[in-house]
């Protein structure tokens, strides 16, 4: 699956796919096959399904009345649809949004399916039709296939769209998933707060973020789950397992050759090869001062306005420091620090300017005899 993902990734990005027709067969009819449907089969992955019973005055330039792409087991449901697919073409969904979720709303209104689906090959917007609210209200995932990780595309279409999930597992993973995305999307309501607060006082930001989400939401969230949650912007995600990271690979396959980028909670011990900086690119480094040095230089020049406290400030007094950093425009930073604080302080200083600090900074590095002895 993951190799499909790629494979159609890279044709998106060379502008294989121009119209509606393109995504629906050679995009979406490949991700269906390799999810287990009988493409080849009408009854099966039936196109241009008509919907009916949809009323006359329903129907306009946008409600057509016919589904792009219908899901069906028919042995199996005779509830209906198992899926209905909305296409639109590449690089229109945003545009086309509210259009298309009106299709899927009435579409659903007179045939219910058990998972909606409007895409235009990039984005993936999937819906719940039993769930309650508006048709938005209905969203449970969304992915973008030109940006998402390529293992999370793959696991989040073989969670909802397998064939061998449908129906009742595909429900349940769903609705899980429609709980989760409220769970972040309530995160997100609080976050800002919190990583001020946490930047003023350095009480713990999950508690803090706990306790904003009580107050201000009346939501109980622990803080794993919320620092489970942080950094998501998808629902029924799983994350990685231990064993998944660099520390737990085994000690002979791991040298100074090899480099990763994983996010690491302690990188003492480890050399510095790289850092990724949003509109710079990739940056060579070679010791972890030269990491807060670059980060904070490419803060200097895009937020000039930026102010940052304690020992994360910069300032153009080098008796501030116990062993000052030279920074562009007369200005220095704390160095006195370990690797692991640098980039503590480096990723805080990037949230302050409002930048994802994990995803806005990736850090290229390879393990040393020191770190493996550990």
């Amino acid at each position: 699956m993951k190799q499909t993902i790629e494979d159609i990734r890279g044709l998106l990005k060379s502008g294989a796919f121009t119209d509606e027709q393109h995504v629906r067969f050679s995009l979406v009819g490949r991700l269906c096959q390799a999810l287990g449907w009988n493409i080849w089969n009408p009854a099966e992955f039936y196109t241009e399904f008509q919907v009916k019973k949809l009323p006359l005055k329903d129907l306009s330039k946008d409600v057509r009345g016919w589904v792009d792409v219908a899901l069906f087991i028919p042995q199996a449901t005779p509830e209906g649809a198992e899926v209905f697919i909305e296409v639109k073409t590449p690089g229109k969904l945003d545009s086309d949004l509210a259009a298309g979720e009106m299709q899927l709303h009435l579409y659903n209104a007179y045939h219910k399916s058990a998972i909606s689906v409007l895409t235009d090959g990039i984005q993936w917007r999937f819906y719940l039709p039993s769930a309650g609210g508006e048709f938005e209200d209905k969203l449970f995932n969304h992915i973008d296939i030109l940006k998402d990780d390529p293992d999370d595309i793959a696991q989040t279409f073989l969670a909802i769209l397998h064939r061998d999930n449908f129906r009742p597992k595909a429900l349940q993973t769903a609705e899980e998933m429609r709980r989760e995305l409220a769970k972040i999307k309530l995160i997100n309501c609080v976050k800002e707060e919190a990583l001020a607060m946490h930047e003023k006082t350095d009480i713990p930001l999950f508690l803090i973020a706990k306790q904003l989400l009580q107050k201000n939401h009346k939501t109980k969230l622990e803080q794993d789950e919320i620092e489970r949650l942080w950094n998501k912007k998808h629902s029924g995600i799983r994350p990685k397992k231990k064993g998944d990271t660099p520390e737990s690979i085994p000690i002979q396959t791991l040298d100074e050759s090899s480099v990763y980028t994983e996010v690491l909670k302690d990188y003492r011990f480890l050399k510095p090869r790289f850092i990724i900086l949003p509109q710079l690119g990739k940056i060579e480094i070679s010791n972890w001062r030269d990491l807060k040095r670059e980060v904070y230089n490419w803060l200097l020049k895009i937020k000039p306005d930026l102010v940052l406290t304690g020992i994360r400030k910069f300032s153009k007094d080098k008796g501030d420091f116990v062993k000052p950093i030279s920074l562009i425009d007369g200005y220095f930073g704390e160095g006195n620090l370990n690797a692991t604080n640098i980039v503590k302080h480096s990723r805080k200083a990037m949230a302050a300017a409002g930048f994802d600090p994990l995803k806005d900074l990736i850090i290229g590095y390879s393990y040393t005899s020191k770190r493996r002895k550990q």
